[in-house]
């Protein structure tokens, strides 16, 4: 698990599908399920406490797994929501992007290489080894945004 600030009121939790392969992203209960536990584990060990009104966008992509970015609204009646989490839900099935530096070679036939911008992308189109996956993610950041 990864997590990335954006200001006070956004965060992104990047999660590797090896720890999600059992959750059902169609089924909102199942969804729910785990963004609590997930919510408590954020507290109990990065000491990130989630509470309060969020719209969570869930970027599911079926070689890295999710991305869940939250949105705190800020309202006005905190006090209601103290200890408490609302969540407005909505899961989006995406190909995620690898923004690199330099292509690697040993990926030529497992990704497709895109340009935009001057910057070079790397679209997974065969699924990769572990190892290489993680060689990927260490070299590139990740892009889930549509």
């Amino acid at each position: 698990m990864n997590i990335k600030f954006i200001d006070d009121f956004t965060l992104d939790i990047y999660i590797k599908k090896e720890l999600i392969y059992n959750i059902d992203f169609n089924s909102k209960e199942d969804l729910e399920k785990y963004l609590k536990k997930l919510f408590k584990t954020l507290k109990n060990k990065y000491e990130v406490v989630i509470e309060g009104f969020y719209d969570i966008t869930v970027y599911i992509d079926k070689y890295y797994g999710v991305v869940f970015h939250l949105e705190k609204e800020d309202i006005e009646y905190y006090d209601y929501y103290k200890n408490q989490v609302d969540m407005r839900l909505i899961t989006v099935d995406i190909e995620f992007l690898y923004k690199i530096d330099d292509i690697p070679f040993n990926l030529l036939d497992k990704v497709n290489i895109l340009t935009k911008d001057n910057n070079i992308y790397l679209k997974i189109k065969k699924e990769l080894t572990k190892l290489e996956m993680m060689e990927l993610i260490e070299n590139s950041k990740v892009v889930y945004e549509e």
